[in-house]
């Protein structure tokens, strides 16, 4: 597959793509290596290592038969790593190799993955999980990083974490976050990867509540925080299960650690772990000297 380089300057983003070919031939590929990439680092291992890799090699990867090969242009920052399938017969009927790509606007694309000439020219679809087709009422936006009070991520936030495919389902599982009217909400979605559409029972808003007396907690009982809950880490997909874990944005506000994890075909939530319902919040005020010469 082609080796996918993303750009994190603020929107719109440009995703450079580069691959070895012998030699690179106007905007055509060479015949991938048949790869799926349906998760983050490749497999469910998650060790970066494409062990079935058997075209680049010391003598091809050079100069003059390594390089880029195109770009594209999305509407937001990638902090999600792009997604590889390959030999998908998509909605517009043809067979494609597709590389899938999820933004912190809340976008995500499906792009040929071997060409963006002639009508590869723009995505094969493009979708918003701000669109009420997509559960979001209407004006939802995304989150904005000043509600956080960092800038661990900015300026919004949406798709943070890196999607996971299913490729006997042909779904892709991502989780979103927006704002609408004035609350905010993350949403488990289950994508249908050749044509962009919602699956059925999809999308699921995510909540939990457990006992607990930590920070941010009411009358001995701990609930899921959508603003000051980070879903950074990649999405996993595993025997018919979704999982997907929250830290914080920058330290800040009541957040604790949790876990989730949902049947895949349901969207039913099948568990849920807080690793800190009776864990406090300290901040360590530091007093700066004034040095004066």
């Amino acid at each position: 597959m082609p080796n996918m380089h993303r750009s994190f300057c603020n929107p719109p983003s440009v995703l450079v793509l580069a691959l070895a070919s012998l030699p690179l031939t106007g905007l055509l590929a060479q015949t991938p290596t048949p790869v799926a990439v349906p998760t983050w680092r490749y497999d469910v291992t998650h060790a970066g290592q494409n062990t079935n890799e058997t075209a680049l090699t010391p003598a091809n990867v050079n100069v003059s038969t390594f390089g880029k090969l195109f770009s594209v242009t999305v509407d937001g920052n990638l902090y999600a790593q792009p997604l590889y399938m390959p030999a998908l017969t998509m909605s517009d009927g043809l067979v494609h190799d597709v590389f899938f790509i999820a933004t912190e606007h809340d976008s995500i694309y499906a792009f040929d993955a071997d060409s963006n000439g002639g009508t590869n020219a723009n995505p094969i679809w493009q979708i918003s999980l701000l669109n009420s087709a997509y559960g979001a009422a209407k004006g939802a936006t995304t989150v904005s990083s000043e509600a956080t009070g960092t800038h661990d991520i900015e300026p919004e936030i949406g798709i943070t974490g890196t999607p996971a495919i299913d490729p006997t389902t042909n779904t892709l599982y991502v989780v979103a976050s927006t704002t609408e009217n004035g609350k905010y909400l993350m949403r488990l979605h289950a994508i249908n990867i050749l044509t962009g559409a919602e699956q059925p029972n999809s999308p699921v808003e995510i909540t939990a509540t457990v006992p607990g007396t930590g920070t941010g907690s009411s009358g001995g009982k701990l609930t899921f925080s959508a603003l000051w809950q980070n879903q950074r880490g990649a999405v996993d997909f595993y025997n018919g299960y979704v999982y997907f874990a929250f830290a914080s944005h920058g330290d800040d506000g009541p957040w604790h650690g949790w876990i989730f994890a949902y049947d895949a075909t349901t969207l039913a939530q099948t568990a849920v772990i807080c690793t800190s319902p009776n864990g406090q919040r300290y901040l360590l005020e530091l007093s700066a000297i004034q040095c004066k010469h």
